[in-house]
């Protein structure tokens, strides 16, 4: 055995007592200030990276940045020490084992000590990304554990790991994220070298070895395979390192028995093989926060030997390359005298322990999302969302469709064609979502645009519903702004229908690369081969206006918008076309991402640093707060605070102090006094003017968390929602919900009140099994609690009456969260 280096001095300041480990990167040290007993932590690196030019320069820039990164949930930088040939890096010292020590000695953890463990690295890892930083390396030996929070080297910071099987993991056991700095000086020098390790095959996202360079959404996908080992473990694959990158980049992880739904849908997403489908960081931060309490109890899934069986994924990644079948341009992995080549396109070449990126460089992206919806089925257990017809976006995690914005840019919509509801049980959902608040998560759907006709008080009096349309095999579906005319694709084309036609015949096929709903009823159709086409409701196309590099934002009933930025990375102006591609205004400045509601426009100027609300119909500017960028294409159902979901009479935007409310002209309407949050909100069916809406916050301010204010007709009737009892009630009375099955999710969301006074509620979720508990909607009496009718299925939306028929009828998703139809349903008396 080979003894420990002698101690030695380090700078003036330090002395590096004994080696305590070595890695890829280099060697660890244990010591302290030459001043002081506080003890540290020295990561000092091999010879080759300190070498660079480049490695060190860059290094010496960011050191600041680095060093400023704090969270009790990361190792910090308290120093950077370059003495002649050594290069190190002070850090603090963990002495409590890491995350592959508790692995090792558990196997698996219960599902709440996978979340809140998770819950802690991600807000270290969100820390670490604010600071413009991207790890590379998440994995279980870079998670350190303490017994409490950052003390900055307390030699007390122990924590056992050798619990036996099934034994608690300690709560005061706190993770904290290590080598974030020295990730930035590998990433820096494979950037320049194209050689170094950057990452570990087991845990790594299939764009790393993609020319472009990664984002942050290559952490979370690690730190998905790293929750998925948790949870069982086991990697979601093994192998040498060709078989890693080929099944990482074509290979969807099989579900290990005992992990919760709720768990399996977070950790499934972050593992999306297309890094614009998974959530980002904060999202599953909070995820996981909430799902804590819901998973309390739950024993560790059983300890697995090797993973499940993979299955091809429907939407695999693709490497960079010039041919996928030239064997000389293949990703190779050498391991001594034997190589093996990975299937499918090509990667750069490697040998085995070295990972390449190409040089670093600035892509844009930005979340856009019109008023035409994705009508995905979904069940949730959380209050609905302020405004709108009553859809509740108390969601599992956002879609990629609208994760970034529906950049056109030569001719071609960016992103592949998407099947995500029989891959993840989802859709491409046109907002993006937020928490539900206990239990279980679920799917996200939004309704579109919100419009007199179309919100779930239009629907008409009766007492059972009586099924019109039926459209089987659905993907990737979207309802037009009027919500007349429905699209999704089957067999690889997409299929436009008019919902006011009986029966349900094409009004136009075609192959389309993406597809949305145009200003009305007119579609977007952007084919594989970058021509950009318009198609009205009778099926006739034409060109569309925008120029080369436009991002489309979203559309009304009347107006499309586009940013104008020509391919720029700070956008251009915003413009307004017409159903037939004629320009209706145009607003300068420099805008490249945006959503599009109820006849607002949600967007950034960027040159100016103001987050704006303009009026969809002539460009007016109603709102403009200097402010950070929302993030568009973040969980966040209200970018920057501001809710433009609640109607086309009035707007608010949210603060830490309270919510001030504006008027459809931009006018301000008063403020409201409190702490609003996404987790909470109300159930509106009609659309909420100014004093309506400055009511619905005072309700949920006045009322308790566990009170969902629904908003109808008729008023405002507070429903309170006991998720433990499975119960609702209104004013202490029981409303007769239809019970869950034993071991079911409780899951009771309002949608909003009736005409005829009652109020729509989900009751139930749609299962993985055919045979599996279904999901009903019911209209419920508030004042003796009986239900008037149910119908089986999931709520979606409320769409237009048949042509020469009066009142809204219901679409609903019906079968398993793998198969499912949509249904059009009329509202009848007997």
């Amino acid at each position: 055995m080979s003894q420990s280096p002698a101690p030695r001095h380090l700078g003036s300041s330090y002395i590096m007592e004994s080696r305590i480990g070595a890695g890829a990167q280099g060697e660890v040290w244990r010591g302290r200030r030459a001043d002081a007993r506080e003890v540290l932590a020295f990561k000092v690196l091999r010879a080759d990276l300190v070498e660079n030019p480049d490695v060190v320069e860059r290094f010496i820039k960011e050191r600041s940045t680095l060093m400023r990164v704090r969270s009790p949930y990361v190792v910090a930088i308290r120093d950077v020490v370059i003495e002649g040939s050594t290069f190190a890096i002070v850090m603090d010292y963990v002495n409590g084992g890491d995350l592959r020590d508790l692995l090792r000695a558990r196997g698996s953890l219960p599902p709440a000590q996978v979340a809140s463990l998770g819950t802690r690295i991600a807000q270290g890892l969100s820390t670490v990304h604010r600071a413009g930083v991207i790890h590379r390396d998440i994995k279980p030996a870079n998670v350190l554990l303490s017994s409490r929070p950052s003390r900055g080297g307390d030699p007390a910071e122990t924590v056992a790991t050798g619990v036996a099987p099934g034994g608690s993991v300690p709560e005061a056991v706190v993770p904290r994220l290590a080598d974030f700095g020295v990730a930035r000086i590998c990433d820096t020098f494979s950037a320049s070298h194209l050689t170094g390790a950057i990452g570990t095959p087991l845990y790594m996202a299939p764009e790393i070895l993609s020319m472009q360079a990664p984002t942050s959404a290559a952490d979370i996908y690690s730190l998905g395979i790293m929750l998925y080992e948790m949870s069982c473990g086991t990697t979601p694959f093994v192998g040498e390192p060709a078989q890693l990158l080929s099944q990482h980049a074509r290979r969807d992880a099989g579900r290990p028995g005992g992990i919760p739904d709720a768990l399996w849908e977070l950790i499934a997403s972050m593992t999306s093989k297309q890094p614009d489908m998974r959530p980002s960081i904060d999202f599953v931060a909070q995820r996981l926060d909430v799902m804590q309490s819901a998973l309390a109890g739950l024993p560790a899934a059983p300890r697995l030997v090797a993973p499940p069986q993979s299955t091809a994924s429907m939407v695999p990644y693709d490497w960079d390359a010039p041919s996928s079948t030239d064997p000389a341009t293949a990703p190779t992995m050498l391991s001594g005298s034997n190589s093996s080549t990975v299937p499918g396109p090509a990667a750069p070449s490697m040998q085995a322990g070295q990972y390449v990126s190409a040089p670093s460089h600035i892509s844009a992206a930005g979340g856009a999302s019109g008023d035409g919806g994705v009508v995905a089925p979904a069940t949730v257990n959380a209050p609905a969302m302020p405004g709108g017809n009553g859809v509740s976006p108390a969601a599992f995690y956002p879609q990629p469709g609208f994760q970034s914005a529906d950049r056109v840019s030569d001719g071609a919509a960016a992103g592949t064609p998407r099947r995500w509801w029989r891959r993840h049980g989802v859709v491409a959902v046109v907002v993006v979502t937020v928490l539900a608040v206990v239990g279980a998560t679920w799917w996200y759907f939004f309704s579109g645009p919100h419009v007199d006709s179309t919100w779930p008080a239009a629907l008409p009096d009766g007492d059972r519903v009586q099924e019109d349309q039926r459209y089987t095999d659905v993907d990737d579906p979207y309802l037009s702004a009027d919500r007349s005319m429905l699209l999704y694709t089957d067999a690889g084309k997409v299929h436009l229908f008019d919902l006011t036609r009986k029966g349900t015949s094409k009004v136009w096929s075609g192959e389309c690369d993406e597809a949305r709903f145009w200003a009305g009823p007119s579609l977007l159709c952007i084919s594989t081969t970058g021509q950009s086409t318009l198609v009205n409701d009778s099926g006739k196309t034409s060109n569309a206006p925008f120029s080369e590099g436009s991002t489309f934002l979203g559309a009304t009933t009347d107006i499309a918008v586009v940013s104008s930025g020509k391919g720029t990375l700070t956008g251009g102006p915003l413009i307004a076309y017409d159903a037939s591609g004629k320009e209706k205004w145009r607003v300068g400045g420099h805008y490249e991402k945006g959503r599009v509601r109820n006849g607002f426009v949600l967007a950034y100027e960027s040159k100016s640093k103001q987050v704006q609300v303009l009026s969809a119909k002539d460009g007016a500017v109603l709102m403009s707060e200097t402010g950070k960028e929302p993030d568009f294409a973040s969980d966040s159902l209200f970018p920057g605070g501001v809710n433009i979901e609640s109607g086309p009479e009035a707007f608010s935007r949210v603060t830490s102090s309270g919510a001030t409310i504006y008027k459809a002209d931009g006018s301000e309407a008063g403020t409201v006094t409190g702490h609003f949050s996404e987790k909470r909100r109300w159930a509106a069916s009609i659309p909420l003017d100014s004093s309506a809406l400055k009511e619905a916050y005072t309700s949920l301010a006045k009322t308790s968390s566990s009170t969902t204010p629904v908003i109808g007709p008729n008023g405002t009737t507070n429903v309170a929602i006991d998720t433990s009892a499975c119960t609702a009630k209104v004013e202490g009375r029981k409303l007769s919900l239809p019970e869950s099955a034993k071991g079911e999710d409780c899951v009771i969301r309002p949608i909003g009140g009736l005409r005829d006074g009652q109020l729509l509620i989900q009751v139930g979720k749609p299962g993985y099994l055919a045979d599996e508990t279904v999901a009903l909607v019911v209209a419920v009496s508030p004042e003796s609690g009986k239900v008037g009718w149910k119908t089986q299925g999931v709520y979606v939306a409320t769409v237009a009456p048949l042509d020469g028929d009066s009142g809204a009828r219901l679409m609903l998703g019906q079968g398993t969260t793998y198969q499912y139809d949509l249904v059009v349903s009329s509202i009848t008396s007997r």
